[in-house]
């Protein structure tokens, strides 16, 4: 294949072939013969001396490792400079782009009846839920605790009008069945005009969490429900969670949700709206306010499709195109699809236009507001050499309107990537479900061939 690189085995990876081999030092022989050139904390590598001696290794085998990992070293210039180089950002530039990335993650699922943006004339707020006050999951696996940081409390403190009376209530933990904390939390929101009520997951791993060697956490002692060697069977959230917001929206409150999370969970639409931060770093609650009260506009794309329920498979928008993907008991359509991402205003799209290599639409602002829209070009292969897929994302954009404003767009065609395909299918639209039954432009390409 011509690879000019190096292997490089996982933590624990090398020694774990002693259960094959019988020792560690077999189980490093056993690796750098089969071509892996590194390791990382293994203990197999330490004795590839011992296995050389022992003649279950060439040195001829470890040479040529060994050059190919120092070949790398001299290309990445670590000799002359073993320590790197550049200087870090400040402070202020640094705390500035976290909260520019966090703003742009920020995705709203819906919005029921204009809840968001949060009016400036609402005096009560009511913020609650385990995530609202804290930084310290907003971060993903393996972050270290930061020193600074601000929760979507902090943000609405800071961020919005004098004289805006906040309420905070905890209400539950993340994980576990204590309910005590939600008579508090819901007496806070039947007072307010809105509740912004903050739920998820976390990655934070606490120092007081014992940890495998690889990775996997053995007592839970932090309240982690996502990342390396932690995993769920199912999308649900803590069940107190669903106490804590089904308990809220009884009280005919709006209520708004954020998801602050590493991966999709399930979340009923009964409250006014409801947003995902993903893990929006250590200064997300800054971006979340600012989306909340419309001093941002919600601008972020969903990457994944969010499933109905854990026996949804496949789920992603590419799959295989056959005859059937159904279900007998529920829709086999996502609850939210890739590319899915409102705004605080609305947009039109007139029918796509393709001179071959590039596709041209006019976009409308439709709405009261500025705001961005994204444009997804997706295509649908018809005659391929190959088993073509529902949807693949070929090209997207992003725009920026004015209200009223119209502007076309036109994003350009990769012909090496049709490769193999006779008639194609453009669609654009604002997320893979809308592309599904968009107006195609259909292309032929009599041509091009694999």
């Amino acid at each position: 294949w011509g690879f000019g690189g190096l292997v490089m085995a996982d933590g624990l990876a090398v020694d774990r072939l002693a259960r094959i081999t019988g020792d560690k030092v077999s189980a490093g022989a056993l690796a750098l013969n089969a071509g892996v050139d590194l390791s990382l904390w293994d203990e197999g590598f330490t004795h590839l001396e011992e296995a050389v001696e022992k003649g279950l290794v060439e040195e001829s085998v470890l040479d040529a490792a060994v050059a190919r990992v120092l070949r790398l070293k001299f290309r990445l210039g670590l000799f002359e400079h073993p320590y790197g180089g550049g200087e870090s950002p400040s402070y202020e530039q640094g705390r500035a782009l976290s909260t520019a990335l966090a703003r742009a993650s920020v995705t709203l699922l819906h919005n029921s009846g204009g809840a968001l943006p949060i009016p400036a004339t609402v005096s009560r707020i009511a913020v609650l839920g385990p995530q609202s006050a804290t930084a310290a999951h907003q971060s993903g696996d393996y972050t270290a605790p930061q020193r600074t940081g601000s929760s979507v409390l902090d943000g609405l403190r800071k961020l919005a009008p004098p004289g805006t009376d906040l309420r905070y209530a905890r209400g539950c933990a993340l994980t576990g069945g204590d309910l005590s904390g939600i008579p508090e939390a819901v007496a806070a929101a039947a007072a307010s005009d809105v509740a912004v009520l903050v739920l998820g997951g976390s990655s934070a791993r606490s120092p007081e969490t014992d940890f495998a060697a690889n990775g996997a956490a053995l007592t839970a002692v932090s309240e982690m429900t996502c990342g390396e060697g932690v995993d769920l069977a199912g999308l649900r959230l803590g069940r107190a969670q669903y106490v804590l917001l089904d308990a809220v929206v009884a009280t005919g409150t709006p209520t708004v949700v954020v998801l602050v999370q590493g991966r999709p969970h399930l979340v009923p639409e009964t409250p006014a709206a409801l947003l995902t931060a993903w893990y929006p770093g250590p200064w997300g609650g800054d971006a979340i306010a600012e989306v909340l009260l419309g001093h941002a506009a919600p601008v972020g794309r969903l990457p994944v499709s969010m499933p109905r329920s854990a026996a949804q498979l496949p789920v992603h928008y590419n799959h295989k195109d056959t005859e059937y993907g159904g279900y007998v008991d529920e829709s086999a359509e996502p609850l939210h699809s890739f590319g899915h991402g409102l705004s605080y205003t609305s947009f039109a799209y007139g029918p796509p236009r393709t001179d071959g290599h590039t596709v041209t639409v006019d976009v409308t602002n439709t709405g009261a507001r500025r705001g961005r829209t994204v444009v997804q070009v997706y295509l649908r292969r018809l005659i391929t050499s190959t088993w073509p897929r529902t949807l693949e994302l070929f090209a997207f954009e992003g725009v920026d309107l004015d209200p009223g404003e119209c502007r076309s767009v036109t994003l350009p065609l990769d012909r090496d990537r049709l490769a193999g395909t006779r008639t194609v299918e453009i669609r654009v639209a604002e997320s893979a479900r809308a592309a599904l039954t968009a107006v195609p432009a259909v292309l032929d390409l009599p041509e091009v061939r694999a």
